[in-house]
């Protein structure tokens, strides 16, 4: 017991002198400064060339509905984001165009591009067949009958007209055929005097005629070729209802079912199923509903400068058609150019010949 008590003690006094020192020099060995030498190389990070930022045709007008549409030769558009009282009060910033598919020719592209060099800060959207389609079932659910007619329509040159007048109609802007070219910036289109003014439509004069007499049809007529129109616009709406009723009343007529239809079938010429004829009528009409009153060509008739009728801006021949109406130098300048690149009067032609073939062989 007397030896344990010995060690022990001995025991003790050791580890109450050896624990400090090794706690010291712990200390010691972790808080000490590193030795001077040469850090570790980093690798020296490669720069990678940023990649260039995507454009496209056309942006979609209800994002998750539509893709935009590539081309082979992309042009670039505005920002998102259809301002409506920007160049033209009440008027999105925004041109529309349609074509079968996205594959253009150079020329087509090109005159693309002036639209959106004198208008760089409008939205700009093509729409294919494809994209039409739904495009035109998503804005109007509510109205059947027009999907049903635009979905059936067999005849192309049609179904581009009303298409025309449905995607304007739904969301407002300028319409452009693809051979249109823009020479002056939407934004100078309405003189300043009609600047503050309520423009449901802004059309302009392709023939520009006399009036012809009580009880004679319009001589005039406006082109459809280039227009412009706000969302839900009134005069565009009386548009549309009177080529949907045209085609169902030529589908009766003929006693087919509107899928069946075709040129032939048509008792008068495309402008007054669809075109620029009926698309002038109806606005005509508008502007009756409107004003209670006739509106017809003594209104409008050689005019000089744009003149506002109602709640439609009607724009004198050069504005829109100056190549129809023998280039006057007494009108102001011209703001668009057609280039006539359309192929729908040869179809048309072909078919008025057949037509006529058949009824010279039942005669």
């Amino acid at each position: 017991m007397l030896l344990f008590n010995l060690k022990s003690s001995r025991y003790g006094r050791f580890a109450a002198l050896a624990v400090p020192l090794f706690v010291l020099l712990c200390i010691l060995f972790f808080t000490r400064d590193p030795l001077p030498g040469p850090l570790p190389r980093q690798p020296t990070p490669q720069s990678t060339p940023a990649a260039p930022a995507p454009k496209v045709v056309a942006e979609s007008p209800n994002e998750g509905t539509h893709k935009s549409i590539p081309t082979s030769r992309p042009v670039s558009s505005a920002p998102s984001g259809d301002v409506v009282g920007g160049a033209i009060s009440g008027i999105a910033d925004k041109v529309w165009q349609s074509a079968k598919t996205t594959h253009l020719t150079d020329d087509q592209h090109d005159w693309i591009d002036s639209w959106l060099a004198k208008n760089p800060s409008f939205r700009y959207e093509l729409l294919t067949d494809a994209s039409a389609l739904t495009f035109v079932r998503t804005h109007y659910a509510m109205r059947p009958d027009i999907i049903e007619v635009y979905e059936t329509l067999p005849i192309p040159i049609l179904r581009a007209d009303l298409l025309r007048y449905l995607l304007v109609l739904a969301e407002g802007g300028v319409w452009s055929d693809l051979d249109v070219t823009c020479d002056k910036a939407v934004a100078d289109w309405v003189p300043e005097e009609y600047r503050d003014e309520k423009i449901e439509m802004i059309v302009g004069l392709e023939f520009d005629f006399e009036w012809r007499g009580e009880g004679t049809p319009i001589a005039s007529q406006f082109c459809n070729w280039v227009f412009a129109a706000p969302p839900s616009s009134r005069a565009l709406q009386v548009v549309v209802d009177a080529v949907v009723a045209k085609i169902k009343e030529i589908a009766a007529m003929n006693r087919v079912s509107i899928k069946d239809l075709t040129l032939e079938m048509l008792p008068i010429d495309v402008v007054d199923v669809t075109g620029p004829k009926i698309m002038t009528i109806a606005v005509l009409e508008s502007l009756h509903q409107l004003l209670g009153r006739t509106v017809d060509d003594r209104d409008f008739h050689a005019i000089k400068k744009p003149k506002l009728i109602g709640d439609v801006l009607i724009m004198p021949g050069v504005a829109f058609a100056a190549a129809q109406n023998g280039y006057p130098s007494d009108q102001g300048d011209a703001l668009v150019t057609h280039h006539y690149a359309g192929s729908w009067k040869e179809a048309d032609a072909e078919a008025k010949e057949k037509k006529k073939q058949k009824q010279n062989g039942g005669a």
